[in-house]
C-alpha cells in the first residue's frame, strides 16, 4: 500500500468510515455485510424448490379430485338410469311372468274341453253306430219278407213306424255330431294357437331376464369404478399434503438454523471489527506524528475525499434502504401466501367438516305407502297372514306361489340391513325403511343386493329358483318389531295375484 493510501486509510478511521469499505481504482466500494457473507444453504433452496414442486402437485391433485368428483356424480346420475331400467326390466318380467301363467291355464282349459268333447263325440259314435246297424239289419229285409215273418200285422206296422220315425232323429244326430266334430277341430286349433303364444311369452321372458342380467352388470362395473378412482384421489392427496406438511416444518427448521449461524456470523465480525480497532487504535497512535506533519500537505485531498465519501455513503445508504424495503416487501408477500394458503387450507376443512356433518336427505314416509307398494313378486298366495302354518302356529307373513326363475323386488324404499342365509329361512333379506318398518323376504335362489345398499321401491333384489316344481317367497312385513298383515299394503293386481 503506498504511503498516500495509508494515509488516506487512516483518516478514514479517523472520521468514523466503516473497515468494510474498500478501495477500487478512485471509487469506494461497499464490501457485503457479514450475514451476507455466510455461505448459502444447499438444504434449504432444495427444500424450498421441492415445496415449489409438492405445492404444484397438490393443485393438479386438487383439480384432479375436482375431476373425478363430477365423474362421480355422472356415474351416479348414470347408476341412478340404470336403476330405474332395472325397475322398469323387473316390472316388464314380472308381467311376462303373469301372462305366461294365464297362458298356461288357458291351455290347460282347452285341453280339458278337448278331453270332455272327445268322450262326448265316441259316446254318440257309440251310439250311432248301434242305430245304424240296426237300421242296415232292417233294409236288407224286403217288405215281402217282414209279412212272410211269424209276427202280427201290428207288430209289422209298429216296426214300420219305428223306422220312418227313426230316420229324422238319425240324420238329426248326424248333423249334431258333424258339428261336435267341428268344434273339436275348432278346439285343436285354439290349443296350437295358445302353445305358439307360449312359446313367445317364454322367449320374451328369456330376453327381459337377460337383458336384466346386463343391467347387473353394468351397476356393478360402475360401483367399482368410482369407488376405486375416489379412493385412489383421496389417498394421493393425502399423501401430497403429508409431504408438503413435512418439507414446511424442513424449512422453518433449516430457517431457524440459518438465524442461528447468521447471529454466530455477525458475532464473529463484531469481535473481528473491535480487534481491527483496537489494532487501528495502535497504529494511529504510532502514525500521530507522520500525520501531523503531513496534514498542511493532504488537507484539500482529504475535503475533496470527504465530498465524495458522503456521496458515496448517502448512495450507500440508499441502496441498502430499497434492499432493505424490497426483504420486507418479499417476506410480506410469502407471510400474506402463507395465510392465504393457511385460509384455503381451513376453507377446505371446513367444507369437508360440513360435508361430513350434513344430515342425510330424509326417507320417504312409509305410513303413506299404505296400499300402493307392489308385491314382491308375482304368483298365488298359498298361506294369508294369521293362517295355521304347516308347524301348527299361526302365519306371521303370506306366502306366495311364484313360477320358476321368478324375479323378486323391493316393495318400498329402504335400506338393506341383512343379506344371508338365517337358520330355517333359507336365503333371508331384511329391508329397513322408516318409521320403524322392516320387510322380510326368504326362499329366494339368489339375492343381488349387498348389505348397506340404497334401495328404491320396485328395484330388483333376487331371483326365485329354477329347480323347484313350485317355488314359494315368504314376506313378512314388521312394526317396531312386531308382525303385522301386509296385505293390506301391497297393491292388488287381479284374483291370481292376491289369492
Amino acid at each position: 500500500m503506498r504511503p498516500a493510501d495509508r494515509a488516506a486509510a487512516l483518516m478514514l478511521v479517523l472520521l468514523g468510515v466503516p473497515a468494510t469499505v474498500a478501495r477500487a481504482g478512485d471509487l469506494l466500494l461497499p464490501l457485503p455485510p457479514a450475514s451476507q457473507q455466510v455461505a448459502g444453504d444447499p438444504d434449504a433452496a432444495d427444500a424450498d424448490r421441492r415445496l415449489h414442486d409438492l405445492e404444484q402437485q397438490l393443485d393438479q391433485s386438487r383439480a384432479d379430485r375436482e375431476a373425478k368428483r363430477r365423474k362421480a356424480q355422472d356415474l351416479a346420475a348414470e347408476l341412478n338410469g340404470i336403476r330405474t331400467d332395472m325397475v322398469a326390466a323387473a316390472r316388464a318380467a314380472q308381467e311376462s311372468e303373469e301372462q305366461l301363467s294365464e297362458l298356461e291355464s288357458q291351455l290347460a282349459d282347452l285341453k280339458a274341453a278337448e278331453a270332455e268333447k272327445a268322450d262326448a263325440l265316441n259316446r254318440r259314435s257309440a251310439q250311432m253306430t248301434g242305430v245304424l246297424t240296426a237300421l242296415q239289419r232292417l233294409a236288407w229285409r224286403p217288405t215281402e219278407a217282414l209279412i212272410a215273418q211269424p209276427q202280427s200285422p201290428a207288430d209289422t206296422v209298429r216296426s214300420a213306424i219305428l223306422l220312418r220315425a227313426a230316420v229324422p232323429q238319425i240324420e238329426k244326430s248326424a248333423e249334431a255330431l258333424r258339428g261336435e266334430i267341428d268344434m273339436l277341430a275348432r278346439l285343436r286349433d285354439d290349443i296350437g294357437r295358445q302353445k305358439q303364444k307360449i312359446t313367445e311369452t317364454t322367449g320374451k321372458l328369456e330376453s327381459e331376464h337377460r337383458r336384466l342380467k346386463d343391467l347387473y352388470e353394468r351397476k356393478a362395473q360402475l360401483q367399482t369404478a368410482a369407488a376405486a378412482e375416489q379412493a385412489a384421489a383421496e389417498q394421493h392427496l393425502a399423501q401430497l399434503a403429508g409431504q408438503a406438511e413435512n418439507l414446511r416444518d424442513l424449512l422453518a427448521r433449516l430457517a431457524e438454523e440459518r438465524q442461528r449461524r447468521q447471529a454466530e456470523a455477525e458475532a464473529k465480525a463484531a469481535a473481528e471489527r473491535a480487534a481491527r480497532e483496537a489494532e487501528l487504535a495502535a497504529r494511529r497512535a504510532a502514525r500521530q506524528a507522520e500525520i501531523e506533519a503531513q496534514k498542511a500537505a493532504r488537507e484539500a485531498e482529504i475535503a475533496n475525499r470527504k465530498a465524495e465519501r458522503e456521496k458515496h455513503q448517502r448512495e450507500l445508504a440508499q441502496a441498502r434502504a430499497a434492499h432493505e424495503a424490497e426483504l420486507k416487501a418479499q417476506a410480506d408477500a410469502r407471510e400474506k401466501e402463507i395465510a392465504a394458503q393457511q385460509a384455503a387450507r381451513d376453507a377446505d376443512k371446513a367444507a369437508r367438516i360440513a360435508a361430513a356433518a350434513r344430515p342425510a336427505s330424509p326417507e320417504p314416509s312409509f305410513s303413506r305407502a299404505r296400499g300402493k307398494m307392489p308385491f314382491p313378486a308375482r304368483g298365488r298366495i298359498l298361506v294369508h297372514f294369521g293362517a295355521t302354518a304347516a308347524d301348527g302356529h299361526a302365519a306371521k307373513g303370506i306366502t306366495i306361489q311364484t313360477r320358476r326363475d321368478a324375479q323378486v323386488v323391493a316393495p318400498y324404499d329402504g335400506q338393506a340391513v341383512f343379506a344371508g342365509p338365517f337358520r330355517g329361512y333359507g336365503l333371508l333379506l331384511i329391508i329397513e325403511h322408516s318409521e320403524g318398518y322392516h320387510t322380510l323376504l326368504a326362499g329366494m335362489a339368489r339375492i343381488d343386493v349387498t348389505v348397506g345398499q340404497r334401495l328404491l321401491a320396485g328395484e330388483p333384489v333376487g331371483v326365485m329358483g329354477q329347480d323347484d316344481a313350485k317355488p314359494t317367497l315368504y314376506v313378512e312385513l314388521r312394526h317396531n318389531g312386531q308382525p303385522v298383515n301386509p296385505l293390506p299394503w301391497l297393491t292388488a293386481h287381479n284374483s291370481k295375484v292376491t289369492g
